[in-house]
């Protein structure tokens, strides 16, 4: 498989899927949206989509890789053989997982003309293939499987084209439980002179807060300050201070330019203005207010940048923009960062993640990592055995603040072809 061809890709079918909203079979097929936004099939996720399988151009339309076939970059999930499968119960209908070792072995009993199961969003669909009548059968091997916390929704193609749905909840044996304990969230829509609407603002206060005092602040995307939830008992135990979580809502119809770091291109939703106008609203309105109300730390040391998919994007850009303002930027599964330029001078701390299966994300994501450390900058790199999905980044958003253990960076080999090729 090309990277130059994923390249390729990606750019077609961005400029193919322009902000319109998608229903049906493709609804399901949206990235890492909050909430409300779910309706919607961003013209970035579509990108990435095809673009990963226009390059594969397999067989099976799966955009895993094969386990039989060399790769440099091990941590993606990948393809294996079904002879080494274990036989389920033969007195079940629709979707089964089982798992050995690192292995998935999916299943689906009924009358079909095709089968796929897709993760949370979509991003990744795999083809299961006709073993028997009205049997279809894949295995994947998925690198430190214990731990994965996922939904896969089987999806049947029946004859006329309808199609039947059977969602299942996979957790590892040693997947972490969700916290139990909540944070007080407040909810305030922040006039700014930066757009035409106030903009909706979450604020993630730990428990005995008081504006009085200073904390270290997290300033999230898409407005994820719930992801504060997932450091109280860190908090508690002393392993984390006390902090405060600020999630930033997008506009729904201007996501993709007020996070991307992007110039202006035809068939591209990039905008720089906006983008420039988000930044401002950040820097001169954001801080600002958080620093007044909430104690919001106004050291640089102090201050987080965090966020996921596009919003992965958007961290990275404004802690690479701005290391005068941001300490350490927290980005999860971003895809756009291949494009950044990267300053000679180290500013901010980086921790990188991404999923064994979301592929054109981790290979993002390792690329982006590779260009950070020749250029001097502090980055850690952690793997997930997820898809492209809020268990992936629930899990790596604690894991990063508490300095969880990370992994060596890939060979620079893999990433050179991706580097070279992009338009």
């Amino acid at each position: 498989m090309s990277m130059g061809q994923v390249a390729l890709g990606l750019f077609f079918a961005l400029a193919m899927s322009i902000a319109a909203p998608i229903s049906g079979r493709q609804s399901r097929l949206n990235c890492a949206l909050p909430h409300r936004m779910r309706q919607r099939l961003t013209p970035a996720c579509l990108a990435l989509l095809t673009g990963f399988w226009l390059a594969k151009a397999s067989a099976d339309q799966s955009s895993l890789p094969d386990c039989s076939a060399s790769t440099a970059m091990p941590y993606l999930a990948c393809l294996t053989s079904a002879t080494n499968r274990p036989e389920p119960p033969h007195d079940f209908s629709g979707g089964r997982i089982l798992h050995r070792g690192d292995t998935l072995n999916l299943r689906w009993r009924g009358a079909a003309s095709a089968v796929q199961v897709e993760g949370t969003y979509g991003n990744y669909a795999l083809a299961l293939h006709p073993v028997a009548v009205d049997e279809w059968a894949a295995s994947v091997r998925v690198p430190h499987l214990a731990s994965l916390t996922e939904r896969f929704t089987f999806i049947a193609t029946r004859a006329g084209g309808d199609e039947l749905h059977d969602t299942i909840h996979f957790s590892g044996p040693e997947a972490l439980p969700r916290s139990a304990q909540r944070g007080a969230v407040e909810t305030v829509t922040l006039p700014s002179r930066h757009f035409a609407q106030g903009r909706q603002v979450k604020v993630w206060l730990p428990p005995g807060h008081a504006a009085s005092q200073r904390y270290p602040v997290i300033y999230i995307a898409d407005g994820a300050a719930h992801f504060g939830d997932e450091l109280l008992t860190a908090m508690q135990s002393g392993r984390l201070p006390a902090m405060v979580v600020v999630g930033i809502e997008a506009d729904p119809a201007e996501r993709f330019a007020e996070y991307v770091d992007f110039p202006k291109h035809e068939g591209l939703p990039s905008n720089p203005a906006r983008f420039a106008a988000h930044e401002r609203f950040i820097i001169e309105t954001l801080l600002p207010w958080a620093e007044s109300n909430f104690g919001a730390s106004n050291t640089p040391a102090d201050r987080t940048l965090a966020g996921f998919s596009n919003g992965a994007d958007w961290a990275a850009a404004m802690a690479l923009r701005h290391p005068e303002l941001f300490g350490r930027a927290i980005v999860m599964s971003p895809i756009m960062v291949s494009q950044y330029a990267i300053p000679d001078a180290p500013g901010a701390r980086f921790d990188l993640s991404a999923g064994a299966l979301e592929p054109p994300f981790a290979l993002a994501t390792a690329c982006f990592a590779l260009r950070l450390h020749a250029k001097g900058h502090t980055v850690t790199l952690r793997w997930w055995p997820h898809t492209h999905s809020p268990e992936q980044w629930r899990t790596a958003f604690p894991a990063a603040l508490l300095n969880a253990p990370a992994a060596a960076l890939p060979d620079a080999r893999s990433c050179d072809v991706f580097r070279a090729e992009q338009p």
